[in-house]
């Protein structure tokens, strides 16, 4: 019994290791819900009431770890009731680009994309958004002060926009890390100083007050400052989404029509607002379950269990092959010695009672015995 168990350990554990097993199938996933954040929310900002655009200005797809399609993102994106989105998936704009063409197909004059990308890596996430190429210059695991500023000055080179995303994220701290998630992030004024062109404020249920108030700061100076004011930086929400799930967020804008073009000049001149609702929509979508799941899903338990005895932490991960931070692992002598102990407890009792039922028939029989000896012997 032993040796089964050292069997069936070594066998799923590394095949559970190797095996990314996804507990649900977004393929066949249906979008047939509609949400009109119009019915209980108002922008932040009063002046922008009458807004025609609803934006989902941070969205990923399957091209790097969402798990929609970019086709299945728009028709997400239209139920969660944004008419225009723009597709960041980590390090490429290949999403934005295939979302892009398949709104223009099926949605002409509704629906709006606008490509970009995340970049990402163990110091810092910024979108790039308005690109229709991948910008890799300055981009790796662990990029330098100098390798960010050529980052963002490339997107400007290639007329793109840079909006610094989830703050309180990056600097999260990791529970038993005890770390922030991202190293070094650098500060709000450093990056201003560099010059990004605004902040994700709202990044799904987690509103950014600290950052809301140093833009609302910057602008209250910019109206003081008549003489050569700096530009505004842009307010923008996103959702982030990787998994379908609800909606806090959306980024609002007043748009001379629903065009790219005209969503990207509000954007470009800092007119922009949002309206966030910390609850989050009733989104409707219930994916199947994978079949492979359902299949592997005892094995996937069993190797689950042998892994309890380890707990791994490998910090975030860099989007370049590696993790940010020095993994910690804990290995649960106690938890293995308990395991034996209740193993042996096991095997014991399943032993007496797989021998139980013998020695009553045997005690039975030999009992019989003796009783019909008794009756047999004369008086």
């Amino acid at each position: 019994m032993a040796a089964l168990f050292a069997a069936l350990a070594v066998l799923v554990v590394p095949i559970h290791s190797l095996i990314e097993l996804k507990t649900f199938d977004f393929s066949t996933m249906k979008f047939d819900w509609v949400t009109n954040p119009r019915d209980h929310l108002v922008p932040v900002d009063p002046e922008y009431n009458n807004f025609n655009v609803l934006l989902d200005g941070h969205a990923h797809t399957t091209v790097s770890d969402g798990r929609l399609t970019p086709e299945q993102l728009v028709e997400y994106s239209i139920a969660q009731g944004f008419n225009a989105v723009i597709v960041t998936d980590h390090n490429t704009v290949a999403g934005g680009l295939r979302a892009e063409s398949y709104a223009k197909r099926k949605y002409p004059g509704r629906f709006v994309v606008v490509p970009g990308m995340e970049y990402s890596n163990c110091r810092i996430h910024m979108n790039f958004i308005d690109l229709n190429t991948t910008v890799s210059v300055g981009n790796r695991a662990f990029p330098s002060d100098d390798n960010i500023k050529q980052a963002i000055a490339k997107v400007h080179e290639l007329g793109g926009l840079v909006i610094v995303n989830h703050i309180p994220w990056s600097n999260h701290s990791q529970d038993r890390i005890q770390a922030p998630r991202l190293v070094n992030h650098p500060s709000i004024q450093s990056l201003v100083d560099w010059g990004v062109d605004g902040f994700e404020i709202a990044n799904q249920g987690t509103f950014d007050l600290p950052t809301y108030q140093y833009m609302l700061a910057q602008r209250t100076e910019i109206r003081r400052n008549t003489v050569d004011p700096p530009a505004p930086l842009i307010f923008m929400t996103g959702s982030d989404v990787h998994t379908p799930g609800s909606a806090y967020a959306w980024t609002v804008l007043r748009a001379a029509n629903l065009t790219k073009e005209a969503i990207m000049k509000e954007i470009r001149h800092a007119r922009t607002s949002f309206l966030f609702d910390p609850t989050g929509n009733r989104a409707n979508g219930r994916p199947n379950y994978s079949a492979r799941y359902l299949a592997l899903a005892p094995l996937s338990e069993l190797a689950q269990y042998f892994e309890s005895f380890v707990d791994r932490y490998e910090g975030q991960y860099s989007f370049h092959g590696t993790h940010c931070r020095q993994g910690i692992v804990d290995v649960h002598g106690q938890s293995v010695g308990y395991f034996v102990m209740y193993f042996i407890a096991a095997a014991a009792l399943f032993e007496l009672l797989y021998k139980l039922p013998s020695f009553l028939w045997l005690h039975a029989r030999r009992l019989y015995s003796r009783g019909v000896r008794r009756e047999v012997i004369p008086c």
